[in-house]
């Protein structure tokens, strides 16, 4: 579902789509890189999903320090490029944010495996296989990466492709959770 909304929604004019995101609770972009704020606190909603070694992640167990929950499917070319790139700020952010990924790719197990291994993906890959943390989420189109508080209160999130490599990200992303 969200792979057909993928492939309508990747034509669409950036204008719009931040008009939608306004209109849905959202303030202006942090900066350049492209952060939309979330007007309303909220707690980000719980969740418990597989990894590719069956092994459980509970949302409840990740608090303590900020987090960065990004969205993507094997089938979607942008995101394998982010993907590669948001593997490189990870690394440069360390301990300072936690970044899982959530694979959205349905009963296409084997595709995400193989695209993990091709891109030498190192970060924890989560399986979305009904999209039911995607929806719960909001998310509606990928990549999306979606930026939750040390005390999971949800804060803003970042739609589209970016280069997560370039210094404003490591910078804004810093400015955006208060990591020192």
């Amino acid at each position: 579902m969200i792979k057909q909304k993928f492939l309508l929604l990747k034509t669409a004019l950036s204008g719009f789509l931040f008009a939608i995101l306004s209109l849905n609770g959202f303030s202006g972009s942090f900066e350049s890189f492209g952060i939309q704020k979330f007007l309303s606190r909220k707690e980000a909603p719980s969740f418990s999903l597989k990894d590719l070694d069956g092994k459980e992640t509970v949302f409840s167990e990740l608090k303590g320090k900020p987090l960065l929950l990004f969205f993507w499917g094997s089938f979607c070319p942008s995101c394998k490029e982010d993907m590669v790139l948001l593997q490189k700020f990870a690394h440069q952010m360390g301990d300072l944010l936690q970044v899982f990924t959530i694979a959205i790719d349905g009963d296409k197990e084997k595709r995400v495996r193989r695209t993990v291994r091709d891109l030498k993906i190192t970060l924890p890959v989560l399986l979305d296989s009904k999209e039911r943390i995607a929806r719960l989420y909001g998310v509606k189109v990928i990549p999306t990466a979606i930026l939750i508080d040390r005390d999971g209160i949800l804060q803003g999130m970042v739609v589209g492709q970016r280069d997560w490599c370039k210094a404003n990200a490591f910078l804004e992303i810093k400015a955006f959770f208060d990591i020192r």
